[in-house]
């Protein structure tokens, strides 16, 4: 994997050749500003933007909450906001202001239709659902984005570090320059159940396999030769030979018989995950010829597991300590408990004394 590979991968690099087949999209190229924001810690939301329960509340009136008062009650929000407003000698962090980018932001959240699923060049932001108000990367305003990949490690990972698992690349060389891009999608209610993910080499489909790698969901094995049949004709008319990578990863929804829809390219190589293979074992697929790509999924309620970003909701110093991967962090945990045990034997000690 090149990082030529990587960059013709970017969404806004191949959105407008295939827009035809996948879902609408708006694309935003990142301020100055913006990116200097994301790069910044601390999380501070900009106060122009409607944000958290206000903007999804006002968003879902248009699905038949109209007759509740409360989702436009502007005196119970401000009761609400004052209940949670900050006392009078706490510091506030400065919040930003993007101006004409956040103008934009809402607007091409009005033109999708008022729900919108957001990422950048390569990544979403899906490891940092567990922040969002309902848990899902549905937005309806711009703070909402901006929650979403302010808290995300793989939009981190698209800032910094694109190109690090690349054969081409070298820390001082001279890298291509990037014109980070905020995508926004028109939100489509997700069915996990009918996204694959797809393995190309030289062209030719050599694996497929569905894309929640840890949920079983029966009907796939029922209909298994009809969603592989659909899926392969998919991508031989419609990405084959036109998608200027001839090696690469292709996610799919098969939302029906006969009817597939894109989601997104990723390079082909270890920076994607390939989630029920392993890139050796698709190394070997590469070089067996079969007239049909090998198809796994989820055959049993045995294979079941846990969510794959489950761990991004718990704090990095509990994930360490879990792990065993930072021996000060676990070097401390010890001192606190055994101070701890120390104190409650002190204590018991003196009642002891006090009480003979």
């Amino acid at each position: 994997m090149k990082i030529s590979n990587v960059c013709n991968c970017a969404f806004p690099e191949w959105y407008s050749k295939f827009k035809a087949i996948t879902t609408e999209s708006i694309l935003i190229p990142l301020p100055e500003s913006f990116l200097t924001y994301l790069h910044t810690d601390g999380l501070v939301l900009p106060n122009s933007s409607t944000h958290g329960v206000y903007g999804k509340a006002n968003n879902l009136i248009m699905d038949g909450d109209v007759e509740d008062e409360d989702l436009r009650d502007d005196e119970l929000m401000r009761m609400y906001e004052s209940d949670w407003s900050t006392s009078c000698n706490t510091l506030i962090a400065e919040s930003p202001d993007f101006g004409e980018f956040d103008l934009k932001v809402k607007a091409a959240i009005r033109t999708l239709g008022g729900r919108v699923f957001p990422k950048l060049n390569w990544s979403s932001p899906k490891d940092a659902s567990w922040i969002a108000f309902d848990k899902s990367l549905m937005c309806t305003c711009p703070s909402d984005v901006y929650l979403l990949l302010k808290s995300s490690q793989f939009i981190s990972h698209d800032l910094d570090q694109p190109f690090d698992q690349c054969e081409d690349y070298k820390k001082d060389a001279l890298l291509p320059s990037i014109t980070y891009t905020l995508v926004l999608r028109k939100w489509e209610p997700p069915n996990p159940a009918s996204e694959f993910r797809c393995f190309v080499h030289s062209n030719k489909l050599i694996g497929v396999c569905q894309r929640i790698a840890n949920k079983f969901y029966p009907h796939i094995i029922v209909n298994k030769n009809v969603v592989l049949e659909d899926i392969c004709e998919f991508v031989k008319i419609h990405i084959a030979e036109k998608f200027v990578e001839t090696n690469y990863v292709v996610d799919v929804v098969h939302v029906k018989q006969g009817h597939v829809i894109l989601i997104d390219f990723n390079p082909f190589g270890p920076v994607t995950d390939a989630l029920m293979f392993t890139w050796s074992e698709l190394g070997d697929l590469i070089t067996q010829i079969k007239e049909l790509p090998c198809f796994r999924c989820v055959e049993s309620e045995e294979g079941v597991q846990c969510s794959d970003y489950a761990n991004f909701a718990f704090p990095q110093d509990i994930q360490d300590l879990a792990a065993g991967e930072d021996p000060y962090k676990l070097m401390d945990w010890m001192k606190i408990l055994t101070q701890k045990e120390f104190d409650s034997s002190s204590s018991s000690e003196e009642e002891d004394t006090a009480n003979t």
